[in-house]
Formats: structure tokens, C-alpha cells, sequence
């Protein structure tokens, strides 16, 4: 789960969740995510309710840099940012409009036709039920398997939207 600042240069990642069940942190993943979209700057989100290699991925962002992650969690140029709490105050202050001159602009944001802005899609393979089915020539018997094209939630990255 190593993941390079030199590859983050110029770029803004954000771990968030579209899990609902604790409603504070899902409000403060729609704040930060309607803050840097009325910026119009190009950022990642990654849902760790969707993927969790995500979530073991913030983990060890989050170790290196000694903080506890709390949903929202904000890299630019992969250094760790920081919070809900810290983006709105930048915002406020000005200050996160002076660091986001150098990100990538959007004209027009608007949601992937495919994926509707998710990122993810049910497999292709196995239709979002997580198994294969695998027929035995000898015997003619019929086995179950984890679907190898999907992740643990039975979904893959979206083509279109997430190079």
C-alpha cells in the first residue's frame, strides 16, 4: 500500500465514506467534497466503504504522518492536510485557495454517465454477487469461487471515470 508523493505531485486525494450510519461523518465527507467541488480543483475521492484497500491504505498514510484517521482525511501533493475541521477553517481563511493554485481545474464538473460519480460498478463478471461459477468437464458438477475480478463488496473500478 505504498503510495508515492511523487505521484500525488499536483494532485488532491480524499479518503472519505458513503456509509450513512454515523451521520456526522458522512456530513463532514459532503462538506469537504462540495468544498474543493465549488473550488472547481480535480480530486480523487476514495470511498473506504467501497474499497477497502482504501481504508488500509489511509491507515498507513495516517501512521506515517503519526495522526488518528478520522473521516474526511485530505492529501495534497501527498502530504497529509488534514480534516473536515481544518479544510473549512483554510477555506474560510483563505488560505486553501491560495494552496489550490497549482491543482487542476474543472471546467465543468459534472458525474461519470457510467458509475454516477462512484467510482466503482457492479462486476461484470459475476454481476455483484461475489462468486463464479466453475464446471467440472469430468464429472459435469458445478462449483462455487470467490469472483477473482471483483473486490470484497462485489465491485470494480469504473473504466471510464477512474484511470
Amino acid at each position: 500500500f505504498q503510495v508515492s508523493t511523487v505521484l500525488e505531485f499536483g494532485r488532491i486525494v480524499i479518503y472519505t465514506t458513503s456509509l450513512r450510519v454515523v451521520r456526522t461523518t458522512f456530513e463532514r465527507c459532503e462538506l469537504v467534497r462540495k468544498i474543493f467541488q465549488n473550488h472547481r480543483v480535480k480530486f480523487e475521492e476514495k470511498n473506504i466503504a467501497l474499497n477497502s484497500d482504501y481504508g488500509k491504505e489511509l491507515d498507513e498514510r495516517c501512521r506515517r504522518v503519526c495522526e488518528v484517521p478520522s473521516l474526511p482525511v485530505v492529501f495534497i501533493d501527498g502530504h497529509y492536510l488534514g480534516g473536515a475541521e481544518k479544510i473549512l477553517l483554510m477555506n474560510e481563511s483563505g488560505e486553501l485557495q491560495d494552496l489550490l493554485t497549482k491543482i487542476e481545474r474543472v471546467q465543468h464538473p459534472h458525474e461519470c454517465p457510467c458509475c454516477g460519480g462512484f467510482g466503482f460498478l457492479p462486476c461484470s463478471a459475476c454481476h455483484g454477487s461475489k462468486m463464479s461459477v466453475f464446471r467440472n468437464c469430468f464429472t459435469d458438477s458445478f462449483k462455487a469461487l470467490r469472483c477473482t475480478a471483483c473486490n470484497e463488496n462485489g465491485l470494480q473500478r469504473c473504466r471510464s471515470c477512474a484511470g
